[in-house]
Parts: structure tokens; C-alpha cells; sequence
């Protein structure tokens, strides 16, 4: 139960610093200003200590990794922080790593073209 909040509240944190990111990413900021620099590494100190809690090595390698990547764009600092929130959703959900990469459609559904889809328009 204490794992499992606090992974709740790490994918909380993160979601706050992804709408923070975004938000000055909008305002055409392209570097890390240094508020969102503090924000996200409070972000990145507490998911190492919540990913390492949970004794799981892999996950723990995968959040090192996307730690060490650059962060000096905004753009940088969101794919991290996706990148942690993915980990501690596979942390809190196992079964989602089981679930195949690309799910693949059977037949030529998406290929009918236009002319197919203008037979469900809502006007006639």
C-alpha cells in the first residue's frame, strides 16, 4: 500500500512538471528556465528514491538512463519526465509490458479513403 501511493504521488509530481514544461514550452521558452531546472530535479530526486524503493533493478537502470540524458530544452526535460512516468506505469500496472508494441489492424480498414467515411457524416 505505501509503494503504491507512493508511485501515485511520483506520477502526480510528474504530471505537474510535464503541464509546468509545457505551459513555458508554449510561451516559445526553448532552454530550461531555472524554476523548471528546480522543479524537475525535485521531480528526478524523488522518483530515483521511488523507483528505488521498489527493489526493481530494470526500472531503477531505466530511470538512471533517462537521467543522464541532456537536459538543457524544455523539449529534453518533458521526454525524460515521460520517460519516468512510462517506468511507473509499468511499475504500477506489470500487465502493461506484456501488451504488444504495435497492434495491428486486419484488413484495409484505414485505406478506404475519404469516400468510405462520408457514408457516417451527420448531415445528409
Amino acid at each position: 500500500m505505501v509503494e503504491s501511493t507512493r508511485l501515485r504521488r511520483l506520477v502526480e509530481r510528474v504530471d505537474s512538471a510535464i503541464e509546468l514544461c509545457e505551459e513555458t514550452h508554449l510561451q516559445g521558452i526553448k532552454e530550461v528556465p531555472p524554476d523548471v531546472a528546480v522543479r524537475a530535479r525535485k521531480v528526478f530526486t524523488f522518483a530515483r528514491t521511488a523507483v528505488r524503493k521498489t527493489g526493481n533493478g530494470e526500472a531503477m537502470s531505466a530511470v538512471d538512463e533517462a537521467l543522464a540524458r541532456r537536459q538543457v530544452k524544455i523539449t529534453e526535460v518533458m521526454d525524460i519526465l515521460w520517460t519516468i512516468q512510462e517506468i511507473v506505469f509499468d511499475l504500477m500496472l506489470p500487465w502493461r509490458t506484456e501488451l504488444p508494441e504495435d497492434v495491428e489492424i486486419e484488413g484495409d480498414e484505414l485505406a478506404l479513403g475519404p469516400a468510405f467515411w462520408r457514408e457516417f457524416r451527420l448531415h445528409p
